[in-house]
This record gives C-alpha cells, structure tokens and sequence, in this order.
C-alpha cells in the first residue's frame, strides 16, 4: 500500500520502521515499546521484524488495509510485496509468544496457541454447536478454560467428551494435541495433530506444533518440513521461524556428526557402537532405509545390543513389516526386561490382549522411573484398547 505521490513519477517503497511493526502486532503503547527497549528487552524482535521487511514477509497482502487488492487508506491498487507506513496487520498474522513452562523458559518456545478462537469458530464442531448443542459448547469452553489454567488432564477430559460427540471439531483437537504437547505425551499427541491435519490442512499452528512435536522426537527431516508448511501458509510467526531455524541448526549438527562416525568407520568397519551411532543419526535424518542398515549391521556384530533391537524394530514398524518388528521388540525385551522404551513399541506392534500387557509392564516400569507422562501415555494406550473391543 503506497502512498502516491501527485506526480507521474513511480511510486517508491516506503516501509514502517521494525519499532513501528512491533508496536502494531504487539498492540502496545509507544510508552510501553520505550521501557521494553530500554531493558534490552525487542532487539532480537526488531532484527527479525527488520528481516522480513527486507524479504517482504510483511507486505500488502497481510494488511488489514489491503482488501481485494485495493488500499483502503489511498484507494488504489496495492503494489505486490510492498507495504506502507500505514500497516496494520491482520489478526491472524499477529504473534503471541506462547507462555513459558515454569521449570524450563525454553520447553515449549515454538508452541502455537493463537488463532484458536477463530479455528472454532469455523470448524464443523463449532458449526454443529451452533445448532443448538450447547451442552458440547459448554464442554469446549470448560476445556479451553482448565486449559489455560494448566489443568491440562482435566481439559484433556473434557475435550475427549466434546470429541466424542463430534470426532471431526478441529478446535477440540488443537486444543486436545496442545494439552497433551505440554504434558509431554508427544506420541499421542502427533496421532491427535494427525487426525486434525485430515480436517484442515490449512491451519498453519497445526503445522507449527507438528514441527515442534517431531523435533522433541528427534525427526527433525519431518519436522523442519512440517515448520515450513507451516511459514508458507503464514510468513509472520516468529515460533515457526525461530523452530524452523533451530532445527537447520540440528540437522546441521547431525551431518557433522554423521561425516565423523562414517571418517571412525572408515578405521574400524567392524565397530558395532559406531555403526549403531550412524543409524541413530540417519533415523534423525529421516533416512530409513539407511537406519535399517546400519542396525542391521550392527546387530550382527553385536547381537545383545538391545537398543539397537529397539530402534530396529521401530523403524521397521513405521516401514510396515510388524511381524519382524516385533520379533526385534521381543529381542530388545528378552535382553533388557526393564526396558520399558522396547515393552511400549511392542504393545504398538502386538494386537489386543498381548498388547495391553506390554502397555502395563512400559507402564509400571516408567512409573518406578519416576517417568510419569511417559507412564501415562501407556496406561491411555490400554483405555483405548478397552473402549475399542
């Protein structure tokens, strides 16, 4: 949205400056930017804003002056990737940072949880309750509420009911995988953020908690491109950015690593820990085939390693074949009966009663760990297994 001048001269480019930006998406006053920057508190916020405005991330297109391809302010038509003084961002490409965990400042830096009250409002749930089903809206708004509280299994509880009416309420599973995101059941809540992916591919948060729960199970392959899905649909959120360069930065790492275990090899093709190191790194990569291998190799030089079973297995069951799956599980067992990580994967691979055992002995054995989401992510495993027979 170009000011133009009265002239026949083309317009020039004529940004805000990154101070007025972050004043308009934080919708504080100038009073309060001042104090922020003088406690050293937006420098790194004003050199992202400043980045994007270089890129144009921010630009006509994301204004809420910019409509059908007109500026409101001047009322002609906007020029593409440029933008004014006169920016105002639309409500969905406003950032908030998400609440800190109170034990760890850094737990949960990239978890999405703005837009929501919109997503509800659109998503079939929302459009049923509106029909007249108050009692599951009622249940709904309770579980935002305890949720925003931290009564997270309580929320979890009353999103379950509002699901349980209507499986296909996008807002009640958003809420329900970022719940379970912050009791730091990540499996259950990629299954959770999965099935919502099928109701709406478009929702960049979703996509944003995706990368986040892929980088806390270390697929970081998945989780850079489940962060970028996530910027395409929306440039201007600085969890996605800041996640998505994080985990570059991961990935990075891990081809470091991956060139220095290959050089050890190179010295000793036959060492078992070596080559179980390289399949752990191409499992971080998103390298299958090649993890398989490298445990594979592994295992026949050192067949009691029952981590290298475990990590077998796993990668075999993704990849389909549960029948050798679960013999890997059931060999990482034998040789480590504590194991509770092997005792979980194999209650996945087993079918019904065999399953729910597995599940009860990862359970018992992550609760005398003092594990206890983990432990609780196996007792929901065997609920499941009851309310589906």
């Amino acid at each position: 949205m170009i000011r133009k001048k009265q002239t026949e001269k083309p317009s020039e480019w004529d940004p805000p400056a990154p101070s007025t930006v972050y004043i308009k998406i934080k919708n504080i006053p100038y009073e309060t930017f001042k104090t922020r920057l003088n406690q050293g508190l937006v420098t790194t916020d004003l050199d992202q804003i400043r980045y994007r405005l270089e890129k144009h991330i921010y630009c006509c297109g994301v204004c809420s002056k910019h409509v059908n391809g007109y500026c409101v302010i001047t009322n002609r038509k906007a020029e593409p990737g440029w933008i004014c003084k006169s920016f105002v961002p639309k409500e969905e490409f406003i950032y908030l940072d998400s609440r800190p965990d109170r034990k760890d400042p850094t737990e949960f830096r990239y978890l999405s949880e703005t837009g929501l009250e919109k997503d509800y409002i659109e998503s079939a749930g929302a459009r049923e309750r509106r029909h007249g089903n108050e009692g599951t809206k009622a249940l709904y708004d309770e579980g935002v509420t305890l949720y925003r509280q931290g009564r997270l299994k309580l929320a979890l509880e009353a999103f379950d009911s509002v699901l349980e009416a209507n499986p296909l309420d996008f807002a009640a599973l958003f809420h329900k995988g970022n719940a379970l995101l912050k009791l730091k059941r990540y499996e259950e809540a990629l299954e959770v953020f999965e099935r919502a992916s099928e109701i709406n591919q478009e929702n960049a948060g979703l996509w944003t908690n995706l990368g986040f729960i892929f980088t806390k199970l270390e697929r970081f392959r998945d989780s850079l491109e489940a962060f970028e899905k996530s910027i395409s649909l929306n440039p201007v959120q600085k969890n996605a950015w800041e996640g998505r360069d994080a985990v570059i930065a991961r990935v990075r790492l891990c081809e470091e690593r991956l060139r220095e275990s290959e050089e050890a090899l190179k010295k000793n093709p036959e060492d078992p820990d070596t080559l179980f190191k390289i399949g752990k790194i191409h499992l971080r990569l998103g390298e299958q085939e090649k993890a398989i291998q490298a445990f594979k190799k592994a295992l026949e030089i050192k067949p009691e390693n029952a981590e290298a079973w475990q990590f077998r297995g796993k990668v075999l069951f993704k990849a389909g074949s549960e029948k050798e799956a679960l013999h890997a599980f059931e060999k990482a067992t034998r040789l480590k009966p504590d194991y509770a990580e092997a005792w979980f994967e194999k209650g996945n691979a087993f079918h019904l009663k065999g399953a729910e055992n597995a599940f009860k002995i990862a359970a018992r054995l992550w609760d005398s760990k003092g594990i206890k989401s983990k432990a609780e992510s196996a007792r929901d495993k065997v609920k499941r297994l009851h309310s589906s027979n």
